[in-house]
């Protein structure tokens, strides 16, 4: 009888939802810079587009089949349009509005709706202390950001708060229906499924983007915000995330998500020259605890499946 996989400890998925902040943090300035040579929607289809053929590749390389029950395809086709092509609809057209601060800590609210989702649902059952460890996640992130500048928050466009806001709460909705499905079968061919479902949407959106764009005057650092965008921030990066949502379930795999916006204070040290305050230092050290706790606090149905799922089809 093979080992049940432990409840909390710290797995080799963990290390690579690590990496997931990483990548989407430095991703807020890659997308920036690539905003002020190309439009948005042509930049969104372009990365996607390039995010599909790196996940067509990786299929191809390790063999892995698409085939699944029709029920299972249906939900991540769908799946793929919710998270694909609205999410990202909504995110790149907020993000082109507003500034990369405002954009990343809207987006840090996403497990926090994750965890009120999946408590409706029954899908989870958070213990007083998850809650705690949201609450000083959020707390953290708000002293991290707001003193980015004399002024504390940037001002950003409200459309585009709102924009951003909206990308959200899609994105969360995308994390508790998909982190279901995502337990019965290869996240590599689930992540295939989304992005064949999604990506063509998306670039149907991006068609008047794509004939009005001066293609002409985009240089180097806008194509290299493509690749890295494409390749790694939405390949790689969705492959590592839906890993996470059917190995740990969808709250605790967003969580991960919230350090996002301290690479990117981090970055904009290194970068910028800009120092941390003890202010920030202290926001980044809540960060830390409140995922720990969020992650040992939340109990119920996918702690269940967690134990009693079966093996992917890779591993049959």
């Amino acid at each position: 009888m093979p080992a049940q996989p432990r409840r909390f400890g710290f797995t080799t998925v963990d290390l690579a939802m690590l990496g997931i902040p990483v990548l989407w943090g430095v991703n807020y300035a890659v997308i920036k810079a690539a905003l002020r040579e190309f439009q948005p929607m042509a930049f969104n289809g372009l990365r996607f587009a390039l995010a599909t053929a790196t996940i067509a590749l990786l299929l191809r390389h390790r063999g892995t089949s698409l085939r699944m029950p029709r029920e299972g395809l249906w939900r991540l086709a769908l799946l793929g349009v919710l998270g694909n092509a609205i999410y990202q609809l909504l995110f790149i057209e907020g993000i082109a509005r507003t500034t990369a601060a405002n954009a990343s800590l809207i987006m840090a609210s996403s497990p926090m709706i994750v965890a009120l989702l999946a408590t409706a649902l029954g899908r989870d059952r958070l213990k007083g202390y998850a809650w705690l460890g949201v609450a000083l996640v959020v707390t953290g992130l708000a002293l991290v950001l707001s003193v980015q500048r004399p002024g504390g928050f940037a001002v950003g466009n409200l459309a585009g708060d709102l924009l951003v806001l909206a990308g959200a709460a899609t994105w969360a909705l995308y994390t508790v229906l998909a982190s279901d499905v995502m337990k019965r079968t290869s996240s590599l061919s689930a992540t295939m499924v989304t992005f064949l479902s999604g990506t063509p949407v998306l670039l149907l959106m991006a068609v008047p983007s794509f004939v009005t764009q001066d293609w002409r005057g985009i240089g180097a650092t806008g194509w290299l915000g493509v690749a890295f965008s494409g390749i790694l921030a939405i390949g790689l990066g969705y492959l590592i995330w839906n890993t996470g949502l059917g190995e740990l379930g969808g709250t605790r795999t967003a969580v991960y998500s919230n350090l996002t916006p301290v690479v990117a204070a981090a970055l904009a040290w290194v970068t910028l020259g800009e120092r941390w305050t003890i202010a920030q230092a202290v926001g980044a050290a809540a960060v830390l605890v409140g995922i720990a706790l969020t992650r040992r606090g939340t109990v119920g149905h996918e702690d269940v499946s967690l134990l009693e799922r079966p093996a992917p089809p890779e591993a049959t």
